[in-house]
């Protein structure tokens, strides 16, 4: 790669995303955490947009403290999504790193992806494990002074990595997706994420799996080397992003 060419990243969002399920709510579910009085009233207020992921994770996560056996069997059940693993290779052939970053829960991200013996550049998630010793350890990752609405503050991490000088292919489907992909260069979305771009009037790629992807990238993967692949955006700033004044 010439010192010219511009440096392509991959964000990739992980629980509905780059696996099949959302784990989270695999776990939240099946345990019957999502019936505890604390957690209903957290997703109420998230659902009237009240309070954001972080409110809701500080009442939920807790809640796996003692559980660790219990959500070690669940995680047996979870998949990647159909293509994943073929999209991980092609981005290792085209030394394009890879970023796994999301709003949830870092011990089933690792644990899955070691199980999966699927190899990334990096996780972020929230700092929420058991140690080796089978404590539970609880922890939100947005180092964010100005803003406290996400647990994981995935605008951040992105607008970071712009600033270092990344192109960003961003890839996800939820509500935390639509902050994170605020500084991307070009977005691939799903589902709830599809519907807020798609009401916003921005563009964006859709999928379903990681072939819809792997078939845009390798039509126009010399487009997107020079930075000129279609539907590249100049920069969105969601409302309820907040960052500290420099």
């Amino acid at each position: 790669m010439s010192k010219n060419t511009p440096k392509i990243a991959v964000v990739t969002d992980f629980d509905g995303t780059l696996m099949e399920q959302d784990v989270g709510d695999v776990l939240m579910e099946e345990l019957g955490i999502v019936h505890a009085p604390q957690v209903m009233e957290a997703s109420q207020l998230f659902r009237e947009k009240k309070v954001g992921s972080l409110a809701w994770i500080e009442a939920a996560y807790p809640l796996l403290a003692s559980r660790q056996l219990e959500v070690d069997q669940l995680l047996k059940s979870v998949h990647l999504r159909d293509g994943a693993l073929e999209f991980l290779d092609f981005c290792e052939q085209k030394e394009v790193p890879v970023t796994v970053l999301s709003d949830g829960m870092q011990y089933y991200i690792e644990q899955i992806l070691r199980s999966q013996q699927v190899q990334v550049t990096k996780v972020i998630g929230n700092p929420i494990t058991y140690s080796a010793a089978g404590q539970f350890q609880f922890g939100v990752q947005n180092t964010n002074p100005a803003c406290q609405w996400c647990g994981c503050c995935k605008a951040s991490v992105v607008k970071q990595m712009k600033a270092d000088g990344w192109l960003i292919m961003y890839i996800g489907d939820g509500s935390s997706d639509y902050y994170g992909s605020a500084f991307a260069d070009w977005i691939f979305a799903r589902a709830s994420l599809a519907n807020y771009l798609r009401e916003e009037g921005t563009a964006y790629y859709p999928f379903e799996t990681f072939h819809d992807i792997l078939a845009i990238l390798r039509a126009n993967w010399p487009m997107y080397q020079d930075g000129t692949a279609a539907g590249r955006l100049s920069g969105r700033y969601p409302s309820a992003c907040q960052f500290p004044v420099s």
